[in-house]
């Protein structure tokens, strides 16, 4: 214990410090195991690379003692910051506190997807009117598990339209149009530039898990 926090205070004090490290399982607290590639250290926070090529950032104390000993044993090789600098997140990475909210704006949620890496869902819905929006938000988007996930998977737009897909917001009615929507509720998950990867829509049995795992598959084909 005396050696890990003698080490973090040196992180601290170095700031951001690049890693070159192999792939190897990292555990947290909750005994969640992930294949991953140590890339950079800041602070007490790690980022880890995946193997699809997308990042995440977790805090040391999350990770298992097992792995933090790790860290410990295998300092990287440090680049000094550069005094009066600060450190800034990688174009790719996704915050460890990073809490995922519906956009209503496309230019925003590319923005947001170029930023972290993610997908984007794209969702088309008429919560004042259609039933199966109502009951695929309520399967899904309302929960916990969903938002748990998409905090660190998804970035979301919400394009809520009104009976019979009604509207008069000029930007929702174009990308009705590009997508092709004919009906409600209809997503998409897309990459930064707005390139399909997937499409979806409510059926019985959609739950979070079954949802998450759809995400999974899209982007998986897309290594």
């Amino acid at each position: 214990m005396k050696s890990l926090s003698l080490c973090l205070c040196v992180i601290g004090w170095m700031g951001s410090t690049a890693l070159r490290a192999e792939f190897r399982n990292w555990t947290n607290t909750e005994g969640k195991i992930v294949d991953a590639e140590l890339t950079k250290v800041d602070g007490d926070n790690v980022t880890f690379r995946l193997r699809n090529g997308t990042t995440t950032s977790y805090s040391q104390a999350k990770l298992s003692e097992a792995d933090r000993e790790y860290i410990t044993k295998n300092p990287p090789t440090a680049q000094a910051a550069i005094p009066g600098t600060t450190s800034q997140p990688a174009p790719g990475t996704v915050d460890a506190n990073r809490k995922a909210k519906w956009l209503t704006k496309m230019p925003k949620a590319k923005e947001e997807s170029k930023a972290t890496g993610l997908p984007i869902l794209v969702l088309f819905t008429g919560t004042s009117w259609c039933p199966y929006c109502v009951k695929l938000d309520a399967a899904v988007f309302a929960s916990k598990e969903f938002s748990s996930f998409a905090n660190k998977n998804l970035v979301l737009l919400k394009l809520d339209f009104g009976p019979g897909g009604s509207t008069s917001n000029k930007d929702h009615k174009q990308l009705q149009q590009e997508f092709g929507v004919r009906g409600f509720p209809t997503y998409y998950l897309t990459d930064a530039d707005g390139t399909k990867l997937a499409q979806g829509g409510y059926h019985g049995g959609i739950n979070p898990e079954t949802f998450a795992s759809w995400v999974k598959s899209a982007t998986a084909k897309t290594q």
